[in-house]
This record gives C-alpha cells, structure tokens and sequence, in this order.
C-alpha cells in the first residue's frame, strides 16, 4: 500500500520511502533527511511516544536502530522561512476581521465563508509555527487532539474556499441576470438561495471530510513549522474521492464566471441601472467580482496541476478500507522535518487580497469609521 500526502502538496515534491515494518509507503521531503539515496531510509512504526498513540519517526541514518533515540528527528532552531511565517500568519489574520464583520452584517453568505477559511488557515498557520517552531518530539507536544481537528479542516479547506467563490460568482451571475430580476426575489427565492449557498460552502465541506477520513492511511503526519497534515492512500480510490469535489466546485465556478462575463458584456449600456435595481454599486460589484476572478484563475491551475501529479502510478494496488483502517497501524502518526509548504504563503497572499478588496472598500471603511467615532463618544 502506498501513500501520499493530502491535495495541500503536489507529491512532485516528496518521494517515497519504503517502512520498516510493513510495505507501508510515507512521504518526506527531498534531501532534508542525511543518508545513502541508494537505500531505503528507515521507519519505526511500534515506538509509544505518548499513551495511546504510536508515533513513525524517519530515521535520519538507516544503519542506527539500536535505541528509540536513533529514530529521533532532533531540530534545534526554527528555520529562516518559519520566523517570517511567525509575524506575516498573525498580522494577515487580525486584517482580514473587518472585511469578515462587515460581510457579516451584511449577511453575505458566500463572502463570509471565503473569509473565514482564509482566516481560519492563517490561524492554524499561526498556532503551529508556535507549537513547533522546529521538531524534537522528546519534549515537545505530539499533536493529539489538535492534528485530529486540523487535517480534518485541512481537507475541507480546498472545496470549501472553492465553493465559496463559486457562490459569489453564482449571486453576481443572478444580479445580473435581467430576466429574473425584474421585481427583486421574493422571500421563498431567498431562503432557497441561501440554502443552496450553505449546501455548497457548508455541507460540501463537511461531506469532504468524511471522504478524506475514508482515504485517511494514518492518523495523521507533523511537520515543523506547517503542523499538522493528512495522508491519504495513493490509489484510484483516494484520488478519486479527494478529486471529485474538487474537480466539481472549480467546474461550476469557472461556468459562473463564463456567464458573469458574458453578462457584463451584453448589458454593458444598461449595467448601471441593473445594479440600482438590486441596491448595489458598480464598485462593489466590481470588487466582488475581481476578487472572486482572481481566487478562481489562480485556485484552478494549481488545484488542476496537484491532482495531475498525484494521479496513481501503473500497478496501483487497489484500496482496501479494512487493511488502511487497522487499530494496530491506523493509530500513529508521522514526524517529518521541518518545511514551509507552498499553501502558506497562498494563505497570505489570499489574506492580504480579501483586506485589499474588503477592508479598504469605501462601504467597510464608513462601516468602522462610524464605528469607531460611536466607540470614542461612548467612552467619553
């Protein structure tokens, strides 16, 4: 049985290495762990590093197995890419809270969920360079508790900041859809509105959760620096489980998107007029729809290139739930050394997008003003 890790990391950039104990296949980083490449670097599955959990350390030299010591991934400082993760993930988070309580009032469901899972990564982002700056498991936490909430929200992350963006681009295809929006929706149009935009930004991701834990080879993995991640089997099962949401919401966003396009060239002459008839503003508008275009044009490629590089190789073996889902091996985790993979610095630039586009709108920047002149008089 092999592995890979979750949709968060094209595999292009991790090879495999064969476990000790069983034809187990983890993953690791390339050239991080010191070694002969032409033999097969070792992992120790039956170390209990903590009470009810069994944790796979890469050995860092294959010929020294005598003591649990010698599996040991034994770091001492944080690596130059996570002290700059450590001020940027907290700094982008607190800028992204106005954009969020003003989409909140506003009850723009869609806009809402775009934020928060962009708020909720940079968070995660934050917490774990601060668990573990770096990685030396004889004192520091193991991650129980944590990395089973994580990697679950990890795998929600992707479709659900992908169908969000479809929802925006699904209500601005409605605003401008003149046929419909002649008299404005009546209240059974809305509540069914919304109970499409929390079926897609809600429920999917939910939905993709219990896929992910059906594909789930172990408990999950930790890095320093990143935390915690998933990994999922490298068969036709897992990939098609983890692709086919993906695949569907970018499907969907990029139609919306077509006929946003479309629409806004057919009604080019009257596109002031329709927007006043739905008590919107052309900048608003605007920005609404350039940053869903944006998020689009440049979540698609990537989410398209990542499942292209993870598609199983010739001779797969075929996915067996019982064999993946054993007690004995299920419950373990996997220590890697530290990185910074490439989605955390997606997570940044998403941040500072949503505060550019959100929070320095003129509608949020009158929003906490008053705010703020309310707050200064209440004081007084």
């Amino acid at each position: 049985m092999s592995t890979r890790h979750s949709s968060l990391l094209p595999t292009l950039h991790w090879q495999a290495i064969q476990a000790h104990s069983s034809s187990l296949r983890l993953l690791r980083p390339i050239g991080l762990i010191e070694g002969d490449a032409a033999q097969p670097l070792l992992v120790n599955t039956n170390i209990n590093f903590r009470k009810g959990s069994t944790t796979a350390i890469l050995a860092p030299k294959p010929q020294a197995m005598a003591t649990p010591e010698n599996y040991m991934i034994v770091e001492t400082h944080i690596i130059p890419q996570g002290i700059i993760l450590a001020v940027l993930a907290p700094f982008v988070f607190i800028l992204n809270f106005p954009p969020l309580i003003w989409h909140f009032r506003n009850r723009n469901t869609a806009a809402i969920c775009m934020v928060f899972w962009v708020m909720l990564m940079n968070f995660m982002t934050a917490i774990n360079v601060i668990i573990w700056p770096y990685i030396d498991m004889r004192s520091m936490y193991d991650g129980q508790g944590l990395c089973d909430v994580e990697i679950k929200l990890l795998g929600a992350r992707s479709p659900g900041l992908t169908a969000a963006v479809l929802c925006l681009l699904r209500a601005l295809a409605r605003v401008l859809n003149t046929e419909k929006n002649l008299l404005g929706p009546t209240k059974a149009q809305k509540r069914r509105n919304t109970a499409v935009e929390m079926g897609w930004c809600v429920v999917l991701p939910l939905f993709t959760m219990l896929l992910q834990w059906i594909v789930q080879f172990n408990r999950f993995a930790l890095t320093g620096v990143s935390g915690c991640q998933p990994f999922i089997t490298n068969d036709w099962t897992g990939w098609t489980l983890t692709a086919l949401p993906l695949l569907l919401t970018n499907a969907v966003a990029v139609y919306y998107a077509v006929i946003v396009i479309i629409r806004l060239f057919k009604y080019k002459s009257s596109f002031n007029s329709i927007l006043a008839s739905s008590n919107t503003t052309r900048s608003r508008f605007l920005r609404l729809f350039i940053i869903a275009f944006v998020f689009l044009i440049g979540i698609t490629p990537l989410q398209i290139y990542i499942l292209v590089v993870q598609v199983p190789p010739p001779g797969a073996k075929s996915f067996s739930f019982s064999t993946i889902h054993d007690p004995s091996s299920w419950n373990s985790s996997v220590v890697i050394p530290s990185t910074v993979l490439y989605d955390r610095w997606t997570n940044l630039g998403c941040g500072l997008l949503i505060f550019f586009f959100f929070g320095l709108g003129q509608d949020a920047f009158k929003d906490f003003l008053l705010q703020g002149i309310g707050v200064a008089e209440e004081s007084r």
